[in-house]
């Protein structure tokens, strides 16, 4: 076990090029995501306004959609099925693409939420924004980078070797691959509980000032 985390972790390291485009896609995805928002028309906005101004309602009042159980079985559901995904992405032909589309996305979708926070509540929205995220979102991104990393390099290396470019031993790779990619189901279900039981408590803070 010990070798093969020592593997995981200098793949990491010797793949740094890798591991930075990946983290560069989704941050680039939380620019455009951000900045979408001011491209829309005042239909949309209002649209979004109203699906913030009804989350913080249901997070004020703690309904069961946004904390405890309901949410901590749909997350873990939504999660590890994103998860078994970008896993399977990973030994097919379309995974590199397919993968960095996906963490592109994740970005987008993050950047429009913060900014409609920050729309709705102004000043105020920024510790809205920022409680939204930390800690819960950060750990949860930082596992999507992780398992993305790995599918990508998995995708690389299965392609490489199919066009007979490069030796690999399927057996042994693909045993560590799926170590990465158990290792992303287990931290997507502590996760998974800390968003459903924290955040929503730590977002209850914020209710009281706006």
């Amino acid at each position: 076990m010990k070798k093969i985390i020592n593997y995981l972790t200098e793949t990491i390291k010797k793949q740094k090029a890798l591991l930075i485009f990946i983290i560069i896609t989704f941050l680039s995805g939380l620019v455009f995501g951000s900045l979408f928002i001011n491209f829309i028309s005042n239909d949309d906005k209002a649209l979004l306004i109203s699906q913030v101004d009804s989350f913080f309602s249901s997070i004020k009042a703690l309904s069961s959609d946004v904390f405890g159980i309901n949410l901590f079985a749909s997350n873990t559901i939504n999660n590890v099925i994103q998860i078994i995904f970008i896993f399977v992405l990973g030994i097919s032909m379309i995974g590199i693409v397919a993968v960095i589309l996906i963490m592109f996305f994740k970005g987008f979708t993050l950047g429009v939420t913060l900014s409609t926070i920050i729309l709705k509540y102004q000043l105020k929205g920024v510790i809205g924004a920022l409680l939204y995220v930390f800690p819960c979102m950060i750990i949860n991104i930082l596992i999507y980078v992780f398992i993305s990393f790995f599918a990508v390099h998995a995708s690389i290396k299965f392609l490489k070797a199919l066009l007979k470019k490069d030796s690999l031993n399927f057996k042994s790779f693909l045993g560590k691959y799926l170590l990465s990619f158990m290792m992303s189901i287990v931290l997507i279900v502590l996760c998974s509980l800390l968003d459903a039981y924290l955040t929503p408590l730590l977002l209850k803070l914020f209710t009281l000032i706006i």
